[in-house]
Formats: C-alpha cells, structure tokens, sequence
C-alpha cells in the first residue's frame, strides 16, 4: 500500500470529520419500580401485567387506524391491534415519570440528538395472538416530532418482533423477554420504515410517545453515509493489498474502564466513529471488534529527588527517570461484538505499525506504577501498566491470523469453536494448519517446548479434523521429535486411530527414540496404551527402543515414588510386549531388568511388578510376563535357600568401613573383636561427630549416644543384630512374596 493509502495514516483522516454520534434507533432496558398507573374502565395496573388484566385491556380497546395521506382508516388485513387514547391512562406517578426520564435520556443518545427531548404520551396498544401491523411510516402528530419511542410493559408473550428499516439497513428489535421485571424500550426517526411481526402467544402491552424537540429544528438522522462509504472503499483496499498489517488498532478518545467496555457505552464521537466503522466493515468483509489495550514495561530507572535524602526531606523519590525499558509487552483483550457479545479469543499481541494513527498510545499516562530503590546488587526499577479502549479491524481473510496472535489456548479454542459447527470445516482445516505451523520444535539441546500444558488439549482437536494432515506434522514434527512428558498419552492414543499404522508405529519408536532415557516410565505407559488401541500393531521396534533404554536410565533414587514409578514402568512394559506379540522380548525384558540392580533394584522395583502382573492372559501375555516371573521366583528361591542365624559370637561386619584414621581404625579392631560388646571415645565434639558419620556410612550395626559428663564429652558404642533384624525382615517378605507369585 503506498503511503498516503496506509490504512494506519489514512483511516484517522477518513473518520475526523465525524463528531455526531448516534443511530437510527435505538433500544434497552430499565428495572421496573414499583409505579401507579391506570386506564379508565380497568383500574390500577399490576405490573407484571396478569393475565386477565391484559384480556380486560383488550376488552375496552378499540381497533387501531393507519393513515393512508390524508385518510385514517381501519383495515384489519394492514393493522390488527387495540387502542386506548392517552387521556384514558393516567401515567402522572413521579415514578413513573423518573423511569421516563430515564429512558428518553437513553433514547436520545441513542439517536445522537443534543439538547434532549420531550415526550408526549400518544397512546396505548394493545396486541393479543396474531395481531401485527404492516411496514409503514409515522407521521408528524405533534410540533416538533422526531422520533417515535415505545415501550412495552411486561407481559408474558412471544412475537411482535418490531423491525426497523432506514437507507438500506435493517434491525429485529425484540421487546419481550423473561425478565419481567423490566420495561423494554425501542426508539426511531419518524421517516424510518417499521412493522411489527404477528404475535404468537400472549399479550403485547406497549406505552407509544411522541419525541419532539424542546427548542430549534427537529433533528433528523446522522447522515453518515458519505464517510461510510470512503471508510468502506479504504478497508477493502486495505484487506486487498500485499505487505500490509494484520489489523488495525484504533484508539479510543474516551477513556473507559474494563468493567464498562462496551460498544453501548461509547460516548460522544467515538460512537459515531464505532457506528461508522461497522456499517463499513460490513460493506468490505472485515470484522470489528472492541477491546482493552494492555501494555506492560518494566526496567531500569533512576529516582529524582526534589529535596534532601534522609530525616531531612522526602523518603520516597517524587519522579523517577527510565533509563531503559528491558521489558515491554503490548496485548488486547476483553474482546466484544458490536452487539456486545463476548468474544473468547483472549490476549491478543499487536504491534506498533498497527496502531492508527502511529504513536497513538506513545505519551499514555500510566494507569499503575511503581519505583522501586536500588537494593544490594539490584539497580533502581520501575514497571508500569497501561490501559485504554480501542476498535479493532481486521479482514475476515485473515481473522485466523489475528486469533493466532493470541497464543495457542486462543487458537486452540477458537479451533473447537469451529470443529462445533459444521459450517465452519473449511475454517477449522485452516486453523488447524496454522497453529502446527506456529508450533515450537524441540531442539536437540532441550526437549521443552513453552506451551507444553496445551499439546493434550491441541491433540484431541487435531484429531476431530476431517483432514488428518495437521495431526499427522503435530505428532512426527513436535510430539515425535521430543516433546512428550506423559501428560499427552491419553490425546496421543486416542489421535493415533486417525492415521496409518505404520504412522502410527513410526511416531510411538520416535517417542521412545527421544525420550526413553529420561521419561522410561512415561514412554512404557504410552507404549502400552498404543498396544491396547491397537493389538497386534507393528510396536516392536518401539519397545526394542524401550528396552535397550533399561540399560542407560539413571540408578534410581532412594525415594518411594521414583521407585513405585520404575515398577509401574516394567509393569506397563510387560503388557505392551504381550500386546505387540514378539515372544523373544519378554526374555529380554527379564535379562535387562536383573542386569543391574543398581538401575532396577530387585526389592524396589523388579518384585512390586511382578506382584502387579496378573497370572492369567493370552498367550502373547503369558510368554511375555514368565520370563519375569520365572526369574523373580528363582531370585526369591535361592535368597530364602541361603541360611539365617543370629551372630555366634560379638563380630560385626567392617567390610564398609574405609577411612584409615586413628579413631576409625579403633572403630574397626572393635568391630572385629568376637568379645567386646561396647567401646568408648572420649574426644572433642568433631572426631565423635566423624564417627558417627562413618557408623551410618558404613551401616556398622552400632548403636551410639554421647555422655556429656566431663570434658571433652564421649560417645558410648554398643554393638547391635541390626543386620541380622533385616535380614529376618527380608525373609519375611521373601516368603510371603513368593507366595503371592505362586499363587497368582
């Protein structure tokens, strides 16, 4: 786009002239107080209208006439409705007339007219089943009139839709609702064509007024045509051309908060300006949306004193001076349709080419900040937030893009919106493609990618896509290349029913190319589900992959649950291999798992899964678990073979012990004596503290306590059969392990 065709420059320039707000029409709601008012032959009125009040309404109405020229008429075939003339309704309660007040005000700056209104009741109508009244137009019934203003008091009923047209445009104001304790209100230029739809159940009840102009000329309807079609011919240039910005972001005049960050609370020109950028956007396939602009900097600063530091002047700085910006972060959020619906697409990132007109959001003053004094090694820092409203533009072509912007739980959720309507396939296909496109790859040096709380979630969408070739670069290019922790396992599986299995067995063996080595326990659960998903699907090179990882995972920690974890793993392993078939792997597994106890502790991690394994299966099952078993059994047999006696004699093992020291060789003849039962060292606080260090290093059975009689104090050993007391303990548990093996 050339210069002086840039949307950002040129679109402030299109829109300065616009200074009058308003509409055609106007419409709302207010709560209804507690008022008196009353029509001649039926009384006082409950309000919610009941429903034999209503039918006593109609009773003393009369039918309603149109105008035809000169001519009233009543032709039921044009205009079916009652009537009851407004000096037979008594609306004098001051309630009532608040609420009047009330909604006139609305209704004017509804309709964009300075100076207010007045309003004259004109009459009451009152609408039963099937009653409507064909397109027409009001006419001028008081000096002064322009606008026409109904409002409809509550009434259960459907229907009775009122439909206003001007210049080519069209709305469907519905005044009924289930909240009946609101007066609904509707407001229009006198030259607007309107109709009301047939009712369909029910009653219609609404008070008719006549708006007139308490001084000077009767305001008409804000011609914003003109602009509206420039504005519309720059937009679809805009959207049309190469290199240009996603959206475009245009600040508001009016600061608003975003508790009331509404299009219906724009104020003054900027809705006038929203009123206009709607109608355009229409015209040329783009999308308006109001939202809150956040910007957040943070970085170095550096006070400014405007007395003296200390007891004599200020304790805080007044000013501060930045000295650098080293963060800054620039979103829209709080998302609205020009109806005011929400819109749920989230922080949204924009940059400063797409602000209209440039540095619009330059000289902001800060809605919060904070100064922060030097401290220690940490310099003088601020941060400050700002905030202000703004419309936003972009083309429909590219609202993918501007969804993209906002991360990936914007993009995913605006992916599940589409895949919720089938109209929106072709949509949903695109956005799937754009956010795997977008994606972040695991690079060799680290396997985390940011976002990782998104992939399962991502997963199950990509997999409701009619076309599978999102998915399919989703789990080769980013869950196969490394990025799986184990919280995807249940997406993964559940995807891995939408593409080829070969596929399939492909991106599993990536997984545990990868990620076997530091996520065993993981990869094996993801293994076995696939398996489970697919029985007799080619796995066996995953699981070789798994299998040879047995050997390189680290020793396992001391902890319960990294052990618990570990047996779950095996367990998990076991089954897969039954799953996938090859008989050969279930000795392999037994090898691997008793190859280095250090890694796969026999206690900790090979007996609880075995113990987890259930006896019975299929025969895959059975060949792959007996090896296991088998060797587990054996192991169990022969340590129960072996014999268990308490100590002959007062020896105690001091193979462990191999620090030389004086007092640690003392320790050792101690130990070694078969008569000796205690042994005594008198020493300072650091040579008893030693060897006590090496009594648990070494796992000495000895006991020791310190007297603290004299100086230097001295620790009293005493030989113990805790040794002996495990070893007891462990045959226990052998015994009733091998039970439970042999049972199961």
């Amino acid at each position: 786009m050339q210069p002086d065709r840039d949307i950002t420059a040129l679109l402030p320039r299109l829109l300065a002239d616009i200074k009058r707000p308003g509409d055609f029409y106007g419409t709302g709601e207010v709560p209804l107080p507690v008022v008196r008012l009353a029509v001649d032959g039926v009384g006082i009125l409950g309000l919610p209208l009941p429903p034999m009040q209503v039918e006593a309404l109609a009773r003393v109405a009369t039918p309603a006439p149109y105008g035809r020229g000169r001519d009233t008429l009543v032709d039921p075939t044009v205009r079916r409705c009652g009537q009851i003339g407004a000096s037979a309704v008594d609306a004098s309660d001051w309630r009532w007339q608040a609420l009047l007040d009330t909604v006139v005000g609305g209704a004017v700056a509804a309709l964009g007219v300075e100076g207010g209104a007045t309003a004259s009741l004109y009459k009451m109508l009152v609408y039963e089943r099937g009653d409507f009244f064909r397109e027409h137009r009001d006419t001028e019934k008081v000096p002064g009139m322009f606008a026409t203003l109904v409002i409809v008091l509550p009434a259960e009923h459907e229907g009775g839709e009122l439909v206003i047209r001007h210049e080519g445009r069209e709305v469907t104001v519905d005044l009924s609702g289930p909240d009946l304790g609101l007066a609904r209100w509707a407001a229009f230029y006198t030259d607007c064509q309107h109709e009301l739809m047939p009712l369909r159940s029910g009653h219609r009840v609404a008070l008719i007024y006549n708006l007139g102009r308490r001084e000077g000329p009767a305001p008409r309807v804000p011609d914003h045509r003109p602009q509206i079609a420039r504005v519309a011919e720059a937009l679809r240039e805009w959207a049309a051309g190469p290199d240009t910005p996603v959206k475009v972001v245009y600040p508001l005049a009016h600061r608003y908060t975003p508790a009331e960050l509404s299009f219906a609370a724009l104020k003054n020109e900027d809705a006038a300006v929203a009123a206009v950028l709607e109608h355009a956007a229409t015209r040329s396939d783009c999308v308006l949306r109001l939202a809150m602009v956040s910007i957040e900097e943070s970085g170095s600063a550096e006070p400014i004193w405007t007395g003296r530091r200390g007891g004599w002047g200020h304790a805080e700085p007044e000013r501060y001076e930045v000295i650098d910006v080293s963060e800054r972060t620039q979103t829209l959020d709080g998302w609205r349709h020009p109806d005011d619906r929400p819109e749920a697409m989230g922080p949204v990132r924009y940059e400063d080419s797409e602000v209209s007109p440039a540095g619009a959001l330059a000289d902001e003053e800060p809605d919060d900040e904070h100064f922060r004094e030097a401290t220690g090694n940490e310099g003088a820092s601020f941060d400050r937030t700002y905030h202000r409203a703004a419309l936003v533009l972009w083309p429909e072509a590219r609202e993918l893009e501007v969804i993209q912007q906002g991360g990936p739980e914007a993009a995913i959720a605006a992916l599940e919106r589409f895949l919720a309507d089938p109209a929106d396939v072709p949509r949903a296909e695109a956005m799937a493609h754009l956010i795997v496109n977008a994606w972040p790859r695991p690079s060799p040096e680290s396997y985390w990618t940011p976002y990782h709380h998104d992939r399962a979630r991502l997963i199950a969408a990509l997999a409701r896509v009619e076309d599978t070739g999102a998915l399919s670069r989703f789990l080769r290019e980013v869950i196969g290349a490394g990025a799986f922790d184990g919280s995807e396992t249940e997406a993964i599986v559940a995807a891995l029913a939408r593409v080829r299995e070969s596929d399939a067995s492909e991106i599993i063996a990536a997984v545990a190319h990868r990620r076997a080595t530091a996520r065993w326990a993981p990869v094996t659960r993801l293994l076995r589900a696939a398996a489970r998903a697919r029985p007799g699907a080619s796995l066996s090179t995953a699981a070789q992959v798994v299998l040879a990882a047995m050997r390189t995972v680290d020793e396992v920690p001391s902890g319960d649950r990294e052990r618990t974890n570990r047996a779950e793993g095996l367990a998990d392993l076991v089954h897969a291999i039954g799953g996938i078939g090859v008989p050969d792997l279930g000795a392999e597994l037994a090898r691997a798992a008793l190859a280095n106890p250090a890694r796969w502790p026999f206690d900790g991690v090979v007996v609880p899964a075995v113990l987890a394994l259930p006896r019975s299966g299929s025969a895959a099952y059975r060949a792959a678990a007996d090896p296991l078993r088998g060797a587990c059994l054996l192991h169990l047999r022969a340590r129960i073979a072996l014999p268990l006696a308490p100590p002959a004699d007062a020896v105690r093992s001091r193979d462990r012990l191999t620090c030389t020291c004086r007092d640690c060789s003392a320790l050792g003849s101690f130990l070694a004596d078969p008569v000796a039962t205690t042994w005594t060292l008198k020493a300072v606080a650091a040579q008893r503290a030693h060897i006590e260090e090496w009594i648990k290093r070494a796992g000495c059975d000895v006991d020791f306590r310190t007297e603290r009689r004299g100086s230097p104090h001295t620790l009293v050993c005493a030989k113990n059969q805790a040794s002996y007391q495990a070893l007891v303990r462990q045959r226990a548990a052998d015994l009733e392990h091998l039970a439970q093996i042999e049972r199961s």
